[in-house]
Formats: C-alpha cells, structure tokens, sequence
C-alpha cells in the first residue's frame, strides 16, 4: 500500500511540472501575457501576430507607440517555426509596401538578430501616409516563407506634418542664402556631387555676418524633411566642428529618396538668432 501511495504522488509532482516555455524571448519593454495562436505561440497582448503564408513560420511584431508614422520607424519582431521553436540565425528581410501606388522604399530596413528569435528592424521609411504593408522573408536551412502585416492608415509624423504641395516651378536651388531676417549670409558645400542618394556625407557650411565677415563660434543646428511627402531625414545631422574662418563642419547627412527636400538651418551667433532654408532636388 505505502509503495503504491508514493506512486500516485509521484505521478501528480510530474503532472505539476511544465517545460519553461518562450516568455524570456523578446523585447525588454512591455508586459508578457504568453498564450497560443493554433500551434503558435505569442508573447504580447499589443503585439501585432501572423503566420507565414505557407504556414512555416509565426512572426510577432512589436511596434513601439504611437505604431507607424511617415518617416522613419524602428520595430521588434520573434519568429518561431511551425513546432513552436526561436528561430535563430535565419536570413530575415523586411520590405514596405504600397500596394496601392505599386512601390516600396529606396532605402531596405536593416534587420539585426538579438537572440532567442528575436530580431530588431531598424530604419523602416515610410515615404508617405495611406495603406503600407510590411512584407516580412525569412530563410533558414533552405526553407523560406513570407508573412505580410498590413497597415491601412499609416499617418502623418506630426513633426513634419504640413500641406502636401506640388514642387514650385520657380523652386530656389542657390547654395548661398540670406537668413530670414537678413542677419546671417549662409553657404554650403557637399563633400559629394553631385548630392548622393542613401550616401551618408558631409557638408561644409559656410556662415558670414550681412557685411561678408565670417563668423565663428556659432550655435547651428539643422534639419530637414520632404515637402511632398510628409516625412523627415532617415538621420540626424549635426555640425560637429568649427574649422575656423566661418566654416563649420555637418556630418551625419543623407537623403533617402530622390525628389524636392528642404533642409533649414538655425542659427546663434553674436547674440542674434535667425533661420535660412535650402531647397534640394535630388535626382536618381
């Protein structure tokens, strides 16, 4: 009797144990609330969750507040095969796209495995506000499928957001500019001509007071978006050096697609604050 006491407890320990599942997979932010998809398991209640359409893969995408913007966004994904396992070390691309206009982006986000099935995507720009669709491949040991997370009404970034306008026919392209206010005299000078697509670069800028004499020491800031289409730079250019005689040195700077851009310049020197605006019209 004792022997078959110990017996039935015994069974009921290893009914009580349970194989440690995938919560310590993904994002470090956000609560987990783990819980199955068919035979798929998904992390987060606000993650966004589909199965590829061979049925080969699961993919979670986590996307941070307030979601997709015009611009440029950043986002978390966790891929697991189709018995549940962190998929590592695959071949992931991801590529946006309008199916209603017929094309993506010039630039492809940069995808980089974390661990775990766990992959950040990085520099996903969206172009414009409407229907995206974020078509996610991915390929491991030569087998490879394709999940496709749909957004229907992709907005504007607010920081950018103003009245879609048609390039001017007079547009301004000089490199030399008088601030708004007639307080500062501004030109630049790429390190690249002519101005490279999806090419990060310098500039050299060149600031003098109304009367043509340089000005050194000053507080410049700079940045620049897409009139057309809503959306700003893909980085965040800076000056990072004065070289003396009113030349300063920008760095930082790119552009992610052809077409009209406007990169505007705020400046402190000498007490004085104003602004001066480039137009830019890249071409292909």
């Amino acid at each position: 009797m004792k022997k078959l006491i110990v017996l039935v407890l015994g069974l009921m320990i290893v009914g009580c144990v349970t194989t440690p599942g995938p919560e310590s997979v993904g994002p470090a932010s956000g609560g987990k609330a783990t819980h199955k998809h068919g035979a798929f398991t998904k992390h987060y209640e606000s993650s966004l969750f589909e199965v590829s359409r061979n049925g080969l893969y699961s993919v979670e995408m986590v996307l941070g507040a307030p979601g997709l913007l015009t611009g440029v966004n950043a986002l978390d994904i966790i891929v697991h095969d189709n018995t549940d396992h962190d998929v590592v070390g695959a071949e992931i691309s991801v590529t946006p796209w309008m199916p209603m206009m017929g094309h993506g982006t010039y630039e492809p986000p940069v995808v980089t495995e974390k661990g775990g099935g766990l992959y950040s995507v990085e520099n996903v720009i969206l172009v414009m506000s409407g229907l995206w669709e974020l078509r996610v491949n991915i390929s491991k040991d030569g087998v490879t499928d394709t999940a496709v997370f749909s957004f229907p009404d992709v907005q504007m970034d607010t920081k950018h957001a103003h009245t879609m306008v048609m390039v001017p026919d007079n547009l301004d392209l000089a490199t030399q500019q008088m601030s708004e206010n007639n307080k500062f005299d501004l030109s630049y000078k790429s390190g690249i001509e002519p101005l490279p697509i999806n090419t990060i670069h310098s500039w050299t800028l060149i600031l003098k007071k109304a009367d043509g004499q340089p000005i050194t020491g000053a507080e410049i800031t700079l940045d620049g978006d897409m009139p057309q289409h809503g959306h700003g730079l893909p980085t965040v250019p800076e000056v990072t050096q004065d070289l003396g005689d009113g030349k300063y040195l920008v760095e930082g700077v790119k552009f992610s697609m052809p077409g009209w851009w406007v990169i505007k310049f705020r400046i402190r020197a000498g007490g004085e604050d104003d602004t001066a605006t480039f137009n830019l019209l890249l071409k292909e």
